[in-house]
């Protein structure tokens, strides 16, 4: 990443609102109170643009500031160890930048665009997740495999006129079945349709969707069995069948 490249990243990160909010909240929580170099504010610089330039380890992440110039002149100083990183990363909670995100998320609520991105649907909500592998030493409560740990993160992006916006997040071990996290994930909204993979099939709950008006969208496995009720012509050329369908098998009880 060049010098121009990391000012303009951090000068779109880090305007003068969310620099405000963030150094409110870290004083609330007294996370500065003992700091005399590295702040949260520029902990947090630190690791954005380590995560961009795909820098994997503390040591690494050092290094690159005794050598970047423009780096040292936006931190207003030119090293830092790994260990220093280290310990200011254990004590920064999570609820920092989990109270940073809804905070940020109502803002961009407040101000949303309420036209529909198409005919009556003004929000399309889209969920999937992502797992992020960890230490199983260091976090043996999320383990999920003989020889490694991790988490998972279930996210709604939420899909407005111009915009689109992380939602809400969940965290949770690893081994935690997707469809388990439908219910904090899809709330009635007569303005929002859903749209989720396979991982979330789960014929009760899409009971439950369809008698609560709650809209969705997708994918069925390629074994399914289904009994067509009723059948439609459509008179859209991108809807490739309209029927309405029991789903599942009567012989074990799931129809």
């Amino acid at each position: 990443m060049d010098n121009d490249t990391t000012k303009t990243t951090l000068s779109e990160l880090f305007d003068e609102k969310t620099r405000k909010l963030f150094s409110i909240m870290v004083k609330e929580m007294a996370l500065d109170k003992y700091a005399k170099k590295l702040s949260t504010e520029k902990f947090l610089m630190i690791f954005i643009l380590a995560q961009i330039n795909d820098q994997n380890s503390l040591a690494h992440i050092s290094q690159n500031i005794r050598v970047d110039d423009t780096l040292q002149k936006t931190l207003d100083f030119n090293s830092i160890s790994a260990s220093q990183l280290s310990r200011k990363q254990g004590n920064i909670p999570p609820e920092l930048f989990e109270r940073v995100f809804h905070k940020l998320l109502m803002e961009i609520q407040i101000h949303s665009k309420k036209s529909p991105i198409i005919r009556d649907i003004a929000k399309l909500r889209v969920i999937d997740s992502s797992t992020i592998s960890m230490s199983l030493s260091e976090h043996p409560w999320a383990s999920f495999r003989k020889t490694k740990a991790g988490i998972k993160l279930h996210t709604r992006i939420q899909v407005t006129e111009g915009q689109t916006i992380p939602d809400k997040v969940i965290f949770t071990p690893a081994k935690v079945a997707d469809r388990k996290q439908m219910d904090p994930l899809i709330e009635p909204d007569a303005d929002a349709i859903y749209l989720f993979d396979r991982a979330y099939l789960d014929y009760e709950l899409f009971d439950q969707y369809c008698l609560e008006e709650i809209r969705f969208v997708t994918r069925l496995k390629a074994n399914l069995k289904y009994e067509i009720l009723n059948e439609q012509m459509s008179t859209e050329n991108l809807i490739y069948r309209d029927a309405e369908v029991f789903l599942g098998n009567r012989d074990v009880k799931k129809k």
